[in-house]
């Protein structure tokens, strides 16, 4: 049972301090503190109410947002849980997005142990050397169970649709047949012809331009699909 993480990971995605959840709750700063560090445990009681003050199931907060990450490949790529030593190679990397750059290997390492505890975002791991190329994950966004967003970064030297199209596929598939998705949703930029070719390869559809919608004021595009039409297009079973 991981609701101590739970707590905590939804707590600060929601952005409460431990002294305002514990005023919502009538319990003290000291109890949400055990509570996270799992000293102690929620009575049954609570469980409803902080499932009802985050909007997730019981279930979810039990098990700390669902099931943890397997590993997974496809022809040419592997997925799995992080390392400490990553960090070496994540800093390293020429990537496209400026909030992916790292200045040290530290900033590297403080990244990946967050993405540890909140396993959403995961390395794409290039089968044939070894080597880190790339992030991937599916991002709650704290609608409703079964609604993620998909991000998906490969490095300079393999960002193009071939590429891309084939992490999209493995992903997509890990989240409608593992993680019980039922909408995928993705962003990015008209210009990212890479990244809109490859989604629109599995199936994605336009929903729209989101105008002015990046944090630096540039048009974002949406994309969605569902779960059926994943496996009508792609053939899953």
């Amino acid at each position: 049972m991981d609701i101590g993480k739970s707590i905590k990971r939804l707590r600060i995605k929601n952005g409460l301090t431990q002294q305002q959840l514990a005023d919502y709750l009538n319990v003290s700063m000291q109890t949400i503190s055990r509570w996270e560090t799992s000293v102690t445990f929620p009575d049954v009681f609570m469980l409803p109410i902080l499932s009802k003050l985050f909007n997730v199931t019981v279930d979810y907060l039990l098990n700390n947002g669902g099931k943890v990450m397997k590993a997974i490949e496809s022809k040419r790529f592997l997925i799995r849980e992080w390392r400490e030593s990553d960090a070496s190679k994540l800093y390293k990397i020429k990537w496209k997005a400026n909030y992916l750059k790292f200045d040290t290997e530290r900033d590297g390492l403080n990244t990946i142990k967050i993405w540890m505890e909140y396993q959403e975002m995961f390395p794409v791991i290039m089968k044939k050397t070894g080597e880190l190329v790339g992030i991937v994950g599916l991002v709650d966004v704290n609608r409703y169970k079964g609604y993620r967003e998909l991000e998906a970064y490969l490095c300079e030297e393999y960002d193009d649709v071939d590429y891309m199209t084939e992490l999209h596929k493995l992903i997509l598939e890990y989240g409608f047949k593992e993680m019980d998705l039922l909408v995928v949703f993705a962003l990015c930029y008209p210009e990212d012809e890479v990244i809109a070719k490859a989604m629109q390869n599995v199936g994605f559809v336009l929903e729209g331009t989101l105008r002015k919608y990046g944090r630096d004021m540039q048009d974002g595009m949406r994309y969605s699909i569902l779960r059926d039409e994943y496996f009508s297009l792609n053939k899953v079973c």
